[in-house]
C-alpha cells in the first residue's frame, strides 16, 4: 500500500532533514510512536539504527539513503516492513517536503491494510502537521 504526503516547513532543508533524520524526535510530533532509541553509535548517518514503538508494534529502522539535506529513506522491519523515501526541496519560504510510504504487508495484515488504507491516508498528512508545528517551534 502506497501513501503520499506533501508539506511545506519554514524551515532549512538542513534543519527538516536533521528532525526526521534523528528518529528519536517521532516521539515529540508523531503521536503514534510512543518509544524511539537510537541503537547505533553517534553520530546519525547513512546506517543509523533504531528501535521504535510505532501504534504499539515494534520497528527495526535503518536509515538506508542519507542524502543531507535532500534525500532520506527509512527501511523499517515490521508488522508490516515500511519504507519511507523523504525528498527536502529549499523554497524561500524553507522547505517542500515530499514522502511516500511503502506498507509492505503479508498475510492477514494485507487485508487488515486495505481496511485500514484510508484511516492512514488521513493519519499521514495530520503527523506532518505535527511535525511542521515541532520543526518551527525548535527555529
Amino acid at each position: 500500500m502506497q501513501v503520499t504526503a506533501k508539506t511545506g516547513i519554514a524551515c532549512s532543508p538542513e534543519q527538516v532533514f536533521d528532525t526526521l533524520a534523528d528518529l528519536r524526535n517521532e516521539t515529540h510530533w508523531n503521536s503514534r510512536v510512543s518509544s524511539a532509541e537510537l541503537w547505533s553509535d553517534e553520530p546519525i548517518g547513512p546506517g543509523s539504527r533504531f528501535a521504535i514503538v510505532n501504534g504499539g508494534t515494534a520497528y527495526d529502522v535503518t536509515l538506508t539513503t542519507y542524502d543531507r539535506p535532500s534525500r532520506l529513506v527509512v527501511e523499517a522491519s515490521g508488522k508490516p516492513d515500511l519504507t519511507i523515501t523523504y525528498a527536502l526541496t529549499p523554497t524561500a519560504e524553507g522547505t517542500d517536503l515530499g514522502s511516500d510510504l511503502d506498507f509492505r504487508p503479508t498475510g492477514f495484515l494485507k487485508v487488515v491494510f486495505a481496511l485500514l488504507g484510508p484511516v492512514i491516508r488521513r493519519d499521514v498528512p495530520k503527523q506532518y502537521a505535527s511535525l511542521k508545528a515541532f520543526c518551527e517551534r525548535r527555529t
